[in-house]
């Protein structure tokens, strides 16, 4: 029972793309399905070796923010996950100067 409550409410999530582009990052989702994508292409390195332009492709441009300027691209995800939710969350991907991504992280502001 435990592992279905884990699998339904927590457990990272494929990449699909109408649950990722959703327009109001402020929304309240119960089941943090943008963050748990995020938390999907982290883990399995999915982003790892991709273009630019083929993440850009999968997850669309980036909203315009100042926050994080050590990354190449920054994906808001939303209010972070727990029960004070202060801060938002969002996936950060760094590319080298061939444009290749070499490192992707959820971090918090």
């Amino acid at each position: 029972m435990v592992m279905i409550a884990y699998a339904v409410f927590f457990g990272p999530l494929p990449f699909i793309r109408s649950w990722w582009q959703v327009g109001d990052y402020s929304w309240y989702d119960p089941l943090h399905k943008r963050h748990r994508i995020a938390d999907s292409l982290v883990l399995t390195g999915w982003l790892v070796g991709k273009s630019r332009a083929e993440v850009l492709a999968a997850l669309g441009a980036p909203p315009e923010t100042d926050k994080f300027s050590d990354w190449s691209l920054v994906y808001v995800l939303g209010p972070e996950r727990g029960l004070l939710s202060i801060d938002y969350e969002w996936l950060a991907i760094r590319t080298d100067d061939a444009g290749s991504v070499t490192e992707a992280a959820v971090i918090r502001d």
